[in-house]
């Protein structure tokens, strides 16, 4: 992975460190997230992963929920051509997301909500919902059931989160496949030997 003391590439994607000079500059400017923004996380790469050979339509609507700097939302949007809504319950995680928007030269529309605050009605203009690292407090099993069921009502196609298999998000797992049943929920396991280091597993519900 190509680097310098400032940025790493991966996946077609410019990812800049802590150290960059605009990264150091939103903080002084006084974004200091607040739900562990404070970087880029794994688990993203796993379904970049996924991705590159399972593709998706150009035309597909996609929401990435808690998504942090926003690596995921651009690598979709930058691949696939794709509209892509990023969301996150910590405002200031979205100027990270912004920048790093900018230089890899894609826009992605950014907006703060919570998992609860995103109803049937909003999910439903969506075809795939996608997350990442985002299950990582028990509260969260209980949100993320439910906003699975919110989008199965509203018709979204699919929804798609990774993890490196915290309890909370292995009691999400069970908790959908007991609900909707094997043929619609898959567990794939994921290993990276690079960009980095990572393995985990990518929840897929289907909604048929």
């Amino acid at each position: 992975m190509p680097t310098n003391a400032s940025y790493r590439r991966a996946y077609g994607l410019k990812i800049l460190n802590s150290s960059h000079r605009e990264v150091r500059r939103l903080k002084r400017e006084g974004h200091v997230p607040e739900i562990h923004g404070h970087k880029f996380w794994n688990s993203s790469y796993l379904v970049m992963d996924y991705l590159k050979t399972h593709p998706l339509p150009k035309k597909t609507r996609v929401l990435e929920v808690g998504c942090g700097w926003g690596l995921l939302s651009i690598f979709i949007a930058k691949r696939f051509g794709c509209s892509v809504t990023a969301t996150d319950a910590d405002i200031q995680v979205l100027p990270y997301l912004e920048l790093h928007a900018e230089v890899n030269g894609i826009k992605v529309t950014a907006e703060r909500s919570t998992f609860n605050e995103l109803t049937t009605a909003r999910l439903a203009e969506f075809d795939l919902i996608v997350g990442a690292d985002i299950c990582f407090w028990d509260d969260m099993t209980a949100m993320l059931y439910n906003l699975v069921r919110r989008s199965r009502r509203g018709g979204v196609g699919r929804v798609m989160i990774a993890d490196p298999c915290r309890q909370p998000f292995s009691d999400l797992a069970e908790r959908c496949q007991n609900a909707f049943g094997e043929d619609q929920v898959d567990l794939i396991e994921k290993h990276l030997a690079k960009p980095v280091n990572a393995s985990g597993e990518i929840l897929s519900l289907s909604n048929p």
